[in-house]
C-alpha cells in the first residue's frame, strides 16, 4: 500500500484492517491521526483521497503562517 507525507515529515500509511477487510490510515511512527483521518475507508482512492486532502489544508496553513511571520 502507498505511503504519503505529511508537511512536517510523517509519514502516513496504508493498512488492511484484520477485523474487516477495510483500509485504514496511520503513522508510520505512531501518534494519534487527525480526526478527519480516523475511521475504516472502503477502498484505496477514498483514502488517497482524504489524505491528500489533509496535506493540502495543512500545507496553506503553513505557507499562511509564513507569510505572516514576513
Amino acid at each position: 500500500m502507498k505511503t504519503y507525507e505529511t508537511v512536517a515529515g510523517k509519514v502516513i500509511q496504508l493498512k488492511i484492517c484484520p477485523k474487516t477487510a477495510h483500509i485504514k490510515a496511520e503513522f508510520a511512527s505512531g501518534g494519534e491521526l487527525p480526526e478527519c483521518l480516523t475511521g475504516l475507508f472502503t477502498t484505496e482512492r477514498e483514502a488517497e483521497i482524504a489524505i491528500l486532502k489533509y496535506i493540502d489544508i495543512k500545507d496553506t496553513q503553513e505557507k499562511k503562517k509564513s507569510t505572516k511571520e514576513l
